[in-house]
């Protein structure tokens, strides 16, 4: 008992701080579609944690899996490079009592993960994609920004050098088609927005440049000039509901009508179920790898390199199962069938080590 919350402790701690530091990298390469949408919308700091509080749980769907198979890794291999799994072994202890805590981790991240997809993934991204597309079509406010050129519509543009912190506008510049007989320029220092029923920018001290059609410009100096400004019309986008919406039975009532996406809905329904298997393949993977027959420090870089291969293989099944399921439900079984194979024969390595020498995956070697 005492062996299994010493090794349950360091485990757990180790599988906390990587699916932390996943997610951190998750948010920080995702974040910057949210930042970008803030920024140009003009929305506040609130909305953008709260976007990111909505994409959490999709986020953990990635970072748990990975976080176990991380924290499992790292903490297994410190045990073996410390000398203390060989110590065990030659104890009597068998590999899967030593996995044990691994897989009561693994079980536990399993059952987070089935939580997650079926009851707060649906909910959460519904909410997420109802804001983003809010904040996007709400932005009707009059925005403007520094040294850029921006087409207010057909028939305005406008240049600001600068946008002091009373927000004065420095150095402006806007060319006005409205009259169709002339083009009009105006040059002025500064100047400030009014807003009433209409947006009024107030120049000063500037000139007023009119071209007619025959080129002939008139030039007219002013202290003060007001001009009304009225960004394009901006259509309002409607929004895709998206798969990642509907929950598990959904999912199921839309495929039976639906002849066209009816592998699409099946796959990404039942994808709902199969996610959960992940923690606990992964887990096992370690398990195997490290826990089969060699326990020396030489073979730590090979274990390493072997684990994360095999990951990746079978992440990348796991995918390609799953797109070939939407254009032919005859695969839909493999979904099921690939990852429950994994863990039978994990566990049957497992069981055999030190019985069948053949199913080492690595040299025999004595430790003196």
């Amino acid at each position: 008992m005492i062996l299994n919350w010493y090794i349950f402790r360091q485990t757990f701690n180790n599988v906390i701080i990587s699916i932390f530091v996943l997610v951190g990298i998750i948010w920080l390469s995702q974040s910057f579609k949210n930042i970008k949408l803030i920024i140009n919308k003009g929305a506040g700091l609130l909305e953008f944690f709260i976007l990111s509080a909505y994409s959490l749980p999709s986020w953990l769907l990635i970072a748990i899996p990975f976080g176990v198979f991380s924290g499992c890794m790292i903490s297994y291999l410190k045990l073996q490079n410390d000398q203390e799994i060989l110590v065990m072994r030659s104890a009597g202890i068998s590999p899967i009592k030593l996995s044990m805590p691994a897989l009561f981790i693994a079980i536990l991240a399993s059952t987070i993960l089935f939580i997650l997809s079926h009851f707060i993934l649906p909910k959460t991204y519904k909410n997420f994609k109802i804001l983003q597309n809010e904040i996007r079509n709400s932005s009707q406010d009059f925005i403007v920004k520094d040294n850029i050129f921006i087409d207010l519509n057909n028939k305005q543009t406008i240049f600001i050098r600068n946008i002091n912190k009373n927000n004065e506008l420095e150095e402006i510049f806007i060319q006005d088609k409205s009259d169709p007989e002339a083009v009009v320029e105006f040059f002025s220092k500064r100047g400030y927005l009014i807003r009433k029923d209409t947006i009024i920018l107030n120049m000063q001290d500037g000139t007023r440049i009119s071209t007619d059609l025959k080129k002939r410009s008139t030039i007219l100096n002013f202290k003060s000039y007001d001009i009304g400004l009225q960004q394009k019309n901006k259509k309002v986008s409607q929004r895709v509901i998206e798969y990642n919406e509907y929950s598990f039975f959904e999912l199921l009532k839309k495929s039976q009508n639906a002849s066209k996406n009816r592998g699409k809905l099946l796959a990404e329904a039942h994808s709902r179920n199969t996610v959960t298997f992940m923690p606990l393949v992964f887990c096992l993977i370690v398990m195997v790898i490290i826990l089969k027959d060699n326990y020396s420090k030489k073979f730590l870089i090979y274990k390493k390199t072997l684990g994360i291969g095999l990951i990746v293989i079978i992440q990348t099944f796991v995918l390609i199962i799953k797109n070939s399921a939407h254009s032919n439900i005859t695969f839909m079984p493999l979904m099921y069938i690939f990852p429950i194979l994994i863990l039978i024969s994990c566990l049957i390595l497992l069981k055999t080590s030190n019985k069948y020498s053949k199913l080492s995956f690595f040299p025999k070697k004595v430790i003196r």
